[in-house]
């Protein structure tokens, strides 16, 4: 497994992490999840180094979080966990809002504190901008937390350059958590290169486009989890993706990896990012993911996947 330092902090990450949207085993979102078979993946991710976790209290209510916490009893100096605020339930019912206020943060990040077993957060995020609560308030209130040791490193996720500008004026915030995959590549044009200038770290979430790019889709299907509202997983769309999908594998065998970790791989060699997150749910999904740590795309193949790319837009 191959790491590296996260922005200008002294955290060393795996260049593999895992995201545990599906360990909050919610049915409607990514299907059946076993708590005993999401413990052993978080472990036997640890075991093949991947070190860095990351999480949020949405993530099936705080179970992933539960789950987590449990995963990684007796081995907290072997793991970094990374977690959430600024979203919170509505009135009890299933939706979210955004919500950065200070007082919202505190509880927010000492219930995860509780779920998670931990004493101290290694790089606490900004779910999603609010724009309703000022920036100073937000800001204010996470240099409150770090001071007492709540949190040590701040991040950001789903920000664009003007707000982490604006973010940035009133502290250092070391990360940021964007979307970023073979199908989803807008990052590169703004967001990568803001990064780079600035030394923030990037976290590039969904690089396997839920599932999509693992090549486990021969032909159009019907979806009843997450992905039957996603407009990549139908119609005409999909059938392109799927096709270029075959593409991809054939590339991957010759390099001798899977398509999923050639996906992985080419998110990581991306100028700029850190880690790729990987969501899993099962521990052959993380020895897949792992794999890829250790792969290096040569650059006559990362040229030959942009073609692709291109003739598929």
């Amino acid at each position: 497994m191959q790491y590296r330092r996260l922005g200008t902090t002294d955290l060393n990450v795996s260049v593999v992490a895992m995201g545990g949207w599906a360990f909050g085993a919610d049915p409607a979102v990514w299907g059946p999840v076993d708590d005993n078979e999401s413990i052993a993946a978080i472990q036997r991710g640890l075991d093949l180094g991947i070190n860095l976790i990351d999480t949020s209290p949405t993530y099936g209510r705080g179970h992933s979080e539960e789950i987590i916490g449990k995963a990684i009893q007796g081995r907290r100096d072997h793991v970094l966990v990374a977690t959430k605020c600024g979203l919170v339930r509505r009135n009890g019912n299933g939706t979210y809002v955004r919500c950065l206020r200070p007082e919202s943060i505190r509880a927010e990040c000492e219930q995860s504190l509780r779920r998670l077993r931990i004493e101290t957060i290694d790089l606490y995020q900004i779910h999603r901008p609010d724009p309703d609560t000022p920036i100073v308030h937000t800001v204010e209130a996470l240099l409150r937390l770090r001071d007492e040791g709540k949190i040590n490193v701040l991040g950001l996720c789903n920000f664009g350059c003007e707000g982490m500008s604006e973010a940035r004026r009133l502290c250092a915030f070391h990360s940021l958590q964007t979307e970023l995959s073979l199908l989803e590549r807008d990052a590169r044009d703004d967001l990568l290169p803001y990064c780079r200038e600035y030394s923030i770290g990037v976290l590039a979430y969904s690089v396997l486009t839920r599932g999509l790019l693992t090549g486990k889709y021969a032909a159009p299907r019907r979806f009843t989890d997450l992905r039957a509202t996603d407009p990549r997983f139908s119609g005409e769309a999909f059938s392109r993706n799927l096709n270029l999908v075959q593409c991809l594998t054939a590339v991957a065998r010759r390099v001798g990896c899977s398509v999923g970790q050639l996906a992985i791989r080419w998110a990581i060699q991306q100028t700029g990012v850190t880690a790729a997150i990987v969501g899993v749910k099962r521990i052959s999904q993380v020895d897949e993911n792992a794999g890829a740590g250790d792969l290096n795309l040569p650059p006559e193949v990362m040229e030959e996947v942009d073609r692709l790319l291109a003739e598929q837009a």
